[in-house]
């Protein structure tokens, strides 16, 4: 359980260092797209586990996205049904935080789909997000100076940025390791996922000040430990 317990706790600073980066709206909406009629070449049926039957692998579907939409990075990408069809659905995003959607073919690794890209300051229309995210925003900033906010929120695009500059064979790799590691979360107590998240606060305060240079290098490391 330590081990595991150790892996949760990098497991979930990382997964929180894609998410909160301005991520966050891109996986707020992450299941609520409205998607054409696309056609892929494995049709699923309702309830059927399709798990193990793509053709091709998260690496090959991020770097189908990313020749689609060239000026961003594939930062999250996930196997899932669209229109009874398999196909990975792949969260992109570019140097100004914009986000857009690639649905990759299951079977062939064709582009099926690439949606409009969606500015981070488009979210402030919608009324539900906005709340909520400023609550968020003002709790986490309570209590320190403009400049201190400005600081901070600079650390954030730091880190979203290491995330984006490593290989995507590594951030896929992460990616899978995050899907893994989360089955073994659903399983830990309440009293243990509290017990880790307040570890993981403190890791979160040590990880932010570090340099650009020193938070890739983080990333990286923890990509060859996966390796090991």
């Amino acid at each position: 359980m330590k081990q595991i317990v150790g892996q949760l706790a990098a497991l979930m600073l990382i997964t929180v260092l894609v998410t909160s980066v301005a991520a966050t709206p891109a996986f707020a909406d992450w299941d609520k797209t409205k998607y054409p009629a696309i056609q892929g070449t494995i049709p699923i049926e309702d309830g059927q586990d399709f798990k193990q039957l793509s053709n091709i692998s998260l690496v090959d579907a991020m770097s189908t996205a990313e020749e689609a939409v060239p000026d961003s990075k594939a930062i999250y990408g996930k196997l899932t049904v669209i229109n009874g069809y398999l196909v990975y659905k792949v969260v992109m995003m570019d140097d100004n935080r914009g986000h857009n959607k690639v649905l990759v073919d299951a079977g062939t690794g064709e582009q099926l789909y690439v949606s409009d890209v969606v500015s981070k300051d488009s979210y402030k229309n919608k009324r539900s997000y906005d709340k909520k995210h400023n609550k968020k925003m003002k709790d986490y900033f309570k209590g320190m100076t403009p400049e201190q906010v400005a600081e901070k929120k600079q650390q954030f695009k730091e880190m979203g940025d290491a995330w984006k500059s490593i290989s995507l064979q590594d951030r896929a790799t992460m990616i899978i390791h995050f899907m893994q590691m989360k089955m073994q979360w659903d399983t830990m107590s309440d009293d243990e996922k509290e017990l880790k998240k307040q570890e993981m606060k403190e890791q979160w305060k040590e990880f932010l000040p570090l340099s650009p240079e020193e938070k890739k290098q983080k990333l990286e490391d923890y990509v060859k430990s996966l390796k090991n």
